[in-house]
């Protein structure tokens, strides 16, 4: 006798996969399924095609200028930088493009598509290019262009659906191939359009360098460890936004600084020292006398600042104290005891140098201070922004959760006032006050102030999101490692934050976006960032007046690429960690 429920599972695996409708009876059943959304679909179809056939005349019109766009890519993109150091720039682009490249690689990041999507993508490009061709009101060369790179691509996508036989429905095509297709086609562009020959040449070595460093690392993740290998990439893109800005671009002049008679001293007497007290801080022996040498330690780094000391000795000073608090809840054996010396004296390394390439002159002549503009600027104000702020809104949130009333209170205080602010407020404020603050030997220039401008007001709203998804996380989890021993600050670290951060991250990658996006504030206070630059800076040359329009559009999509790619990013890493699923 056989089981009927077994049968009815092997008939369903058996049957054959029912045919997906076709366009027709789609739009019959979603779009003319009643006289009311026959007569609505009618009209938003008119009103569509209304729309895109202005939106097209409008860009194909003889009176635009759109080829003051490809000669004036220097000025969008470094503004002010000296011509002749352009290399800098360029160098600049390669090690993010080598970094890109190995992380597409050691990540995995791409995948397989089927021949039935591929093909179906192709197909919608190639309408969309005939229907350029048909609604454009541009000249008879552009719209036999446009037809014709639409016929072919419509024929590309059906051959795809065909050669792939019974399988194209499986995923058979590497994307990996699909983009290195795209590559090559940007790169015929880019030598199509008027632009520089030496800047087509640079295009075209960043483009080899992508593909290059994507073959390394994949050579590097089939014999090196994944964990090692995204650990230490990690790292360099951590240190590649100081290394980029404070000495590839900046061209420091070190002469005048102290090298030999305060940052050598410091470092080994710090590392030495330091990392001998941390050692003995972290071996889970040191009981109460940790504690106390702790807060002696941060006594002594709060009062550093009221005495005559090097800029660096206190910096350091407040990294121990930081350091001495945090080792006892993540020390206790060997191994971790290694892992905390080790962050200390790269972290006073990487202190030291910041804080020389900071005091050092620009060799850059004839510019001081702010020695970059436009995109390379909106970049970097994003970018420090970001890293600065994140930090800073984990304790704040933290702070403002915290059962102590003083820290509740101050977070509390600093959130509600920085956000009942606009951000403009707290640029001119950064910009005409915060050196009124500083030590009489700190002076810090425009682009410096504009950077804690934007950290310390996005900071608080970063702060707000994660309160949030510390709030959502349920009494048991605290509960159960209160029973399982763990102290407030190993149950905040390793099991309220991580949850919390996964849970708020559509929040948080939102923030993300609008961070880059209000970087162009900055020119209230007389930066010349890449908005600044497309709206005063190109539409006024000599050769590109008139130009305001096609100026601000350029701009438009260049922040709509960067934001939608973020977006998108931040699907995938939702999907990936099951945000709203588990």
């Amino acid at each position: 006798m056989t089981d009927p429920i077994v049968n009815e599972v092997q008939e369903s695996e058996s049957a054959p996969e029912k045919p997906s409708a076709g366009a027709i009876r789609w739009a019959k059943e979603n779009l003319f399924s009643s006289v009311i959304n026959s007569i609505l679909s009618l009209l938003m179809l008119a009103i569509i095609v209304l729309f895109v056939r202005g939106l097209l005349s409008y860009l194909f019109s003889e009176e635009r200028l759109w080829n003051v766009i490809p000669r004036n890519m220097k000025l969008y993109w470094t503004e002010a930088y000296p011509v002749a150091e352009m290399t800098r720039t360029w160098v600049s682009l390669g090690v993010v493009v080598v970094l890109t490249g190995l992380s597409l690689a050691v990540w995995r990041v791409g995948g397989r598509t089927s021949p039935r999507q591929f093909g179906r993508t192709l197909t919608s490009l190639g309408i969309a290019g005939l229907v350029l061709a048909i609604l454009a009101d541009a000249s008879a060369g552009i719209r036999i262009g446009a037809a014709v790179v639409g016929a072919v691509l419509i024929l590309a996508g059906q051959a795809v659906r065909l050669m792939a036989g019974p399988g194209f429905k499986e995923e058979t095509i590497h994307i990996r191939s699909i983009l290195l297709g795209v590559l090559a086609i940007i790169g015929g562009i880019v030598w199509i359009l008027p632009i520089e020959s030496g800047t087509k040449v640079s295009l075209s070595i960043q483009g080899v360098l992508l593909v290059v460093s994507y073959l390394l690392g994949g050579l590097i993740t089939s014999r090196v460890s994944g964990g090692l290998a995204r650990g230490a990439l990690v790292g360099l893109w951590m240190l590649s936004l100081p290394v980029i800005y404070l000495v590839i671009q900046r061209a420091p002049v070190v002469a005048d600084v102290p090298l030999m008679s305060v940052f050598l001293p410091s470092v080994v007497g710090f590392i030495v020292v330091g990392g001998a007290f941390l050692w003995w801080a972290g071996s889970g022996k040191a009981g109460e006398p940790g504690r106390l040498a702790a807060g002696v330690v941060v006594l002594a780094a709060l009062g550093s600042w009221a005495v005559s000391l090097p800029m660096l000795v206190r910096f350091l000073l407040l990294g121990l104290a930081t350091f001495a608090l945090a080792a006892p809840t993540f020390g206790g054996t060997s191994k971790a005891q290694k892992n905390i010396v080790v962050a200390w004296s790269a972290g006073v390394l990487l202190t030291a140098y910041f804080m020389a390439m900071m005091q050092a002159d620009t060799g850059l002549e004839g510019l001081q201070g702010e020695f970059i503009g436009g995109l390379n600027l909106t970049f970097l104000l994003a970018l420090a922004g970001l890293a600065i702020s994140f930090p800073i809104g984990i304790m704040l949130a933290l702070g403002r959760t915290s059962s102590m009333p003083i820290f509740r209170l101050l977070s509390t205080g600093y959130i509600e006032t920085v956000r009942g602010v606009p951000l403009i407020t707290v640029l001119f404020f950064a910009n005409l006050v915060i050196n009124r603050f500083l030590p009489r030997e700190v002076e810090l220039d425009d682009v410096v102030k504009a950077i804690v401008a934007v950290a310390l007001f996005s900071a608080a709203y970063l702060a707000e999101n994660v309160r949030g998804g510390l709030q959502s996380i349920p009494k048991g989890q605290y509960e159960a490692a209160k029973a399982m021993g763990l102290s407030t600050v190993q149950t905040t670290v390793f099991i309220t934050l991580p949850q919390a951060l996964r849970s708020v991250i559509p929040a948080l990658v939102g923030q993300v976006i609008s961070l880059f996006k209000d970087t162009s504030l900055v020119a209230i206070i007389g930066l010349a960032d890449f908005l600044r630059v497309a709206r005063d800076i190109v539409p006024n040359q000599p050769a590109s007046l008139g130009s305001l329009r096609e100026s601000l559009l350029f701009a438009m999509v260049i922040y709509w690429i960067f934001t939608f790619n973020v977006s998108r990013a931040s699907l995938r890493l939702e999907r990936k960690l099951g945000v709203g699923e588990r």
